[in-house]
């Protein structure tokens, strides 16, 4: 009886099934690594914080969507301080000109009944508006502005008590509600006791893309010194899309 020669094993299919399963794992990891490099693309650069005493303090990458309460409080005060600043004198550029206040000279709006005059400080702040509102309250603050505090003796100063400004509350995906209340204090015609003008709104904060860093702009010659206000005034990446009076009960 003749034996039949035995077949050496066939390990061709079993290379063929671990080829494609390293293949597909592969494919998932590749994967993985483009999203995660999307994601960093579209979050901003953390950056390192060193204080005035030397001292390094760690930073944590926060989600630009997903502003903290506290700094959408410190923006919606920052911004309407500015807005109802009349006080007659230029904001300072730096620490050293604190002690020598320059006076202001106003920025020149037209209010549809002419023109009228507001402080730089308003006009600046007026960037962190949303450009459909940005007309219409920059109007009304210049009407309520007392005009004779940009001559060289103003017979009105203004005083802004510290506002109470509520926590923000969530009303859409990337927008927040925030009650604000301000007093402010406007002193005419050498009258000691003032007139106290009460500021109530509704302030709705969005977040925006922030713009390019200005400390890229800065030594860029092709960027204006408007386009630099605009970048200093959104560089938090939040904008008011509206600011209506707030009702009471």
């Amino acid at each position: 009886m003749k034996l039949l020669p035995q077949r050496s094993p066939n390990f061709l299919p079993l290379c063929v099934v671990a080829g494609l399963i390293l293949g597909g794992l592969n494919l998932l990891m590749s994967l993985g690594v483009i999203g995660t490099v999307i994601s960093l693309l579209n979050k901003p650069a953390p950056r390192l914080v060193e204080t005035a005493d030397g001292l390094t303090r760690h930073v944590v990458a926060l989600d630009h969507a997903e502003p903290t309460p506290e700094s959408i409080r410190q923006f919606v005060a920052s911004t309407l301080y500015s807005l109802y600043d009349w006080r007659g004198i230029l904001p300072p550029d730096a620490p050293e000109d604190l002690g020598s206040p320059q006076p202001d000279l106003g920025v020149l709006i037209s209010t549809g009944n002419g023109e009228l005059k507001i402080t730089t400080a308003t006009w600046r702040a007026g960037f962190r508006l949303s450009d459909g509102i940005r007309k219409d309250i920059l109007t009304q603050i210049a009407l309520l502005t007392p005009q004779d505090i940009f001559t060289t003796q103003p017979r009105t100063q203004t005083a802004m008590t510290s506002p109470v400004i509520g926590v923000p509350q969530k009303v859409e995906e990337d927008l927040w509600k925030v009650d604000y209340t301000g007093l402010l204090m406007v002193f005419a015609n050498g009258d000691n006791l003032g007139d106290q003008v009460v500021r109530e709104h509704e302030v709705y904060v969005r977040v925006i893309d922030p713009l390019v860093p200005v400390d890229q702009a800065i030594d860029n010659p092709q960027i204006s010194n408007l386009q630099r206000v605009v970048m200093e005034e959104r560089r938090a990446g939040l904008v008011i899309e509206s600011m209506p009076e707030r009702l009471r009960n």
